[in-house]
C-alpha cells in the first residue's frame, strides 16, 4: 500500500475531525449549502481558538491541524476571529475578525500563515483565504491544488511526477510564500510523487516518495515549516482533506540524538553506534549537539565507554530512533559505584513564540540520588508562601516540557516537603525567553566545584 494511499485512509477516519478540537454543533447543518475550512499553519504560534460569528467553532486547534469542512446551510457573511492559547489558559486575538462571503454551493479555505511576530514585535499572523471553489460532489477524478505557507523557504518549484520520471518530465508549479496554485486534475490509483526544489535549481530539498489518491479526492497540500529541526528538507506537506490534515516528511528524513554527560565522577566517554564511534572524549557536564548523531529510523546498539580505555563500558543499550524525532540521552549515576546509566527524553523542538518550554530532569546522584526535590519559580526568590512548580520530582525523572509564560524567574530547588532545606538557589532572576526549549539538568558538582553551597549544580540547554 503506498503512502499516501494509506494517508488517505487516515483523512476519512474522524478521529481528526475537529483537529484536536470540535467544530460547533451550530455549525454542523445540511451539506447544500456552503463549506468553510480553517487550517494552521503559523510555525511558531500556539493552538488556537476559533470564533464563528463570536461564537466557540474549533477550540484548540494546533499546528498541523485542519477543521475539516463546517458546513453552513444559510451561506452569507460571517465573521472568523482566531485567539491564540497563552500558557496560563488566556486567549489572545492574532486574526481578525475576518468577514468572509460565503456562497451556496462553493468551498472557502481559510489557513493561518506567516510568523506569529513580525521584527519589531508586532502580529504578524495572517489568514490566507483560498477560494472559493465549486462543490462538487460527483468528481471522479483527483483534484489537489497546492500552497506554500513556509515563511523560511524560499521561492520552489514544486513537481508532481511518475515516481520514476526525471524531474525534466513536467512543468513545475513555481510558488513564493504565500503562493497557491489549483486545483490541478489527476488520474486516480496511479503513482505520483512529489518534489520540491529551490527556484529554477535541480538540487531536491523535499521527496515525498510514491503516492496514490482515489477517484473523488480533493486534496490541499500545503508547504509548512519543518519544525522538526531534523532532516536535509525545510518543509513538510500537509495533505488537508475534508476531515482533517496529515502530513508527509521528506523520505530522507531520520532522527537526531544529543548526548549529556552528567556523571560527575567519570572521566571523558565516548559513544559508539553500532561498532562506530561517534561522538570522542565528550567530558562532565558537557553536551553535544543534536547533530552529533543523525540517523535514519531504526534500532541502534549505543555504547558509551571510557576515552581512555573503550573496553570499560558502562552503558550498552539498544535505542529505537524514529523519523523527525529528536533525543537527548543524559548519562547520570557513578562509573565508581557502577550504577552508570541512561535517561532517555524526546523532545518537541518547534519555537512557540508565546512560551518557554522547560523540560527539568533530575541527575544527581552523589547529593540526591534519594532525596526527590520541589522547584520553586518566584520574582524574588521568597518562596516561604509560595508553591512549588514543580513537586517531588525523582532521581531519573524528567517533567517533560512544561510552558511557561516568558520573564524573569528566580529559580530555587529543595528537599520535596522540606523548604529549609535548599539545595540550589540561582540569586537572581533567570531571563526565559519565547520560542526557546530549555533543558534544565540538576547535576551534582564537579570535583573543581567542590561541595557545599549549592549542593547540586544545573545545567541549561537551549534550542
Amino acid at each position: 500500500m503506498s503512502r499516501l494511499t494509506t494517508l488517505l485512509a487516515f483523512l476519512i477516519m474522524p478521529m481528526l475531525v475537529a483537529c484536536g478540537g470540535s467544530s460547533n454543533s451550530d455549525f454542523t447543518l445540511p451539506q447544500q449549502g456552503a463549506e468553510l475550512r480553517v487550517t494552521h499553519a503559523s510555525p511558531d504560534a500556539p493552538a488556537v481558538n476559533v470564533y464563528v460569528d463570536g461564537a466557540v467553532a474549533l477550540e484548540a486547534v494546533g499546528f498541523k491541524q485542519s477543521s475539516g469542512l463546517i458546513e453552513f446551510d444559510e451561506p452569507g457573511s460571517v465573521d472568523v476571529e482566531v485567539r491564540g492559547i497563552l500558557p496560563d489558559g488566556s486567549e489572545v486575538s492574532v486574526i481578525g475578525p475576518v468577514e468572509l462571503s460565503l456562497a451556496r454551493g462553493e468551498r472557502t479555505d481559510v489557513i493561518a500563515v506567516g510568523k506569529l511576530f513580525n521584527a519589531s514585535g508586532g502580529i504578524n499572523i495572517a489568514a490566507q483565504v483560498l477560494g472559493p471553489v465549486e462543490i462538487d460532489t460527483a468528481i471522479e477524478d483527483v483534484r489537489v491544488s497546492v500552497l506554500h505557507a513556509a515563511p523560511d523557504a524560499g521561492e520552489v518549484d514544486i513537481y508532481v511526477t511518475g515516481p520514476d520520471d526525471a524531474l525534466s518530465s513536467v512543468l513545475p508549479i513555481t510558488a513564493a510564500f504565500g503562493g497557491s496554485a489549483g486545483p490541478l486534475s489527476l488520474e486516480p490509483d496511479v503513482e505520483y510523487r512529489v518534489r520540491i526544489t529551490p527556484e529554477g535549481g535541480s538540487a531536491v530539498v523535499f521527496d515525498s516518495g510514491a503516492l496514490s489518491f482515489a477517484a473523488g479526492d480533493e486534496i490541499l497540500l500545503t508547504a509548512v515549516e519543518n519544525t522538526y529541526k531534523v532532516g536535509r528538507s525545510p518543509v513538510t506537506l500537509l495533505a488537508v482533506g475534508p476531515d482533517g490534515a496529515a502530513e508527509l516528511v521528506d523520505v530522507e528524513t531520520g532522527a537526531e540524538v544529543r548526548v549529556v554527560h552528567n556523571a560527575a565522577d567519570t572521566p571523558a566517554v565516548d559513544v559508539w553506534v553500532d561498532g562506530a564511534e561517534v561522538i570522542d572524549a565528550l567530558t562532565f557536564p558537557d553536551a553535544t549537539a543534536y547533530d552529533a548523531i543523525q540517523a535514519p529510523a531504526g534500532t541502534y546498539n549505543v555504547v558509551v565507554a571510557a576515552d581512555a580505555d573503550s573496553s570499560i563500558a558502562p552503558i550498552d543499550v539498544d535505542l529505537a530512533l524514529e523519523a523527525t524525532r529528536s533525543y537527548t540521552v543524559v548519562a547520570v549515576g557513578s562509573l565508581i559505584d557502577s550504577t552508570l546509566g541512561p535517561v532517555l527524553t524526546v523532545d518537541d523542538r518547534r519555537s512557540i513564540a508565546t512560551e518557554a518550554r522547560v523540560e527539568v530532569i533530575h541527575g544527581s546522584y552523589q547529593v540526591a540520588s534519594q532525596i526527590p526535590v520541589d522547584i520553586y519559580l518566584t520574582a524574588d526568590g521568597v518562596i516561604a508562601d509560595a508553591d512549588a512548580a514543580i513537586s517531588g520530582l525523582a532521581y531519573q525523572e524528567t517533567t517533560g516540557q512544561i510552558p511557561l509564560s516568558p520573564g524573569d524567574y528566580w529559580v530555587t530547588v529543595t528537599a520535596a516537603g522540606d523548604k529549609s532545606v535548599v539545595a540550589f538557589d540561582s540569586g537572581g532572576t533567570l531571563a526565559l525567553e519565547g520560542g526557546v526549549n530549555y533543558t534544565v539538568i540538576a547535576r551534582d558538582p564537579s570535583p573543581t566545584e567542590g561541595v557545599g553551597n549549592p549542593l547540586i549544580n544545573l545545567t541549561v540547554l537551549t534550542d
